[in-house]
């Protein structure tokens, strides 16, 4: 009757000290911010060479616009102004090169995941030539006349690309944009999560740079 007793303890301690392994074990795997941020380098160094997320793509419509002044006939100054409107496609990114510039937070409990990443940008945009339009103005042009100002404002495609970056970095403010662009973060996050944590978040909060919440 006694050694059953004893035999019983034994197997209580052995049971409890195997229940106390498999927490802390359960602890110990359990993604923290420091792991989650290591595992984050390997993960993005892994999507691309380039080191950068894509987070949204955009088409937006942009506009240039420049004055000169023409002789006609080597008499009369003509005032004239050309403008050149163009659809061009805008992508949105986020530099996954400096991972110590993101952060993380995992809530176990709540299964929610907290990203604040680095500010983002984007790229030159690219204009889509077949819809560039080319519109001149001026009083009283002649045919001629405006044939030169139309070859004149052929060469303002540069114009126009040196003009697109600044009015789509511009854009990086607009409360839709940053949507869009917290949502494609938000993809990424899940499927580094699923992949590389083996985890599945009920929800994933995003901070762009220095922002709130998106």
């Amino acid at each position: 009757m006694g050694a059953s007793r004893k035999g019983g303890t034994s197997a209580i301690v052995v049971a409890a000290a195997l229940l106390g392994a498999a927490v802390l074990g359960a602890v110990f795997f359990l993604p923290r911010p420091p792991e989650i941020k290591e595992t984050w380098k390997i993960y993005v160094q892994s999507l691309s060479p380039e080191s950068r997320i894509l987070a949204l793509s955009s088409t937006q419509r942009y506009a240039a616009s420049k004055e000169f002044t023409t002789r006609l006939l080597s008499v009369l100054h003509l005032k004239a102004s050309i403008e050149l409107e163009a659809w061009a496609d805008v992508h949105y990114v986020v530099d996954a090169s400096d991972t110590q510039a993101w952060d993380f937070a995992w809530d176990g409990k709540a299964k929610i995941l907290r990203v604040k990443t680095p500010k983002p940008d984007c790229l030159p945009p690219a204009v889509r030539t077949e819809t560039i339009e080319i519109r001149a103005k001026g009083a009283n042009l002649l045919t001629n006349t405006l044939f030169r100002l139309k070859e004149e404002a052929s060469k303002m495609e540069a114009d126009l690309s040196a003009d697109l970056l600044r009015q789509a970095k511009a854009t990086l403010v607009d409360p839709e944009i940053r949507r869009g662009i917290a949502m494609g973060i938000e993809g990424a996050a899940f499927s580094f999560c699923a992949s590389a944590l083996k985890i599945k978040p009920k929800a994933i909060e995003v901070v762009l740079g220095d922002g709130a919440v998106e």
